[in-house]
């Protein structure tokens, strides 16, 4: 019985994480950039199903090559920021907004052409009935950098 219970937390555990995912909110994929320009990018965090303790995030990009963009799993070719990842709600919020937490990052654009895969790394740890268990999540974008 007691092995029965805790297959069952940990599967209801796994199905919770995956709706704590953060992703982009702007630039979005497919967008263009312009090298040596200054971006603001906003990474959503919608509201998790439990509470949740934030770890971090790192956030980059890599130029893809003709074949294939790399994953931010395995590299960044530019670190734009790595540390706490503290997103906050809108103070007002009027009907039609978006109305997720969130945290923006001003970044310089790369001098690189092309196509261009923008990532980011995301760790916590969400509450359980009895321990903390950690969620981690790869999340990238591909999207175009022309020159200035």
């Amino acid at each position: 019985m007691k092995f029965s219970r805790s297959v069952f937390i940990l599967l209801a555990l796994a199905g919770s994480s995956l709706a704590q995912g953060a992703n982009f909110a702007y630039p979005l994929d497919g967008d263009t950039l312009v090298a040596e320009s200054n971006i603001s990018i906003r990474i959503d965090r919608p509201t998790p199903s439990a509470p949740v303790v934030e770890a971090g995030i790192g956030l980059g990009m890599s130029a893809c090559s003709s074949d294939s963009c790399p994953s931010p799993e395995t590299s960044f070719k530019y670190l734009f920021y790595a540390g706490g990842f503290n997103p906050q709600r809108p103070a007002q919020v009027n009907p039609g907004d978006d109305f997720n937490a969130f945290q923006n990052f001003t970044v310089t654009v790369p001098s690189i052409e092309g196509k261009a895969v923008l990532g980011f790394l995301h760790s916590s740890f969400g509450e359980g009935a009895d321990a903390y268990f950690p969620f981690f999540e790869s999340v990238n974008i591909t999207v175009n950098v022309v020159p200035a």
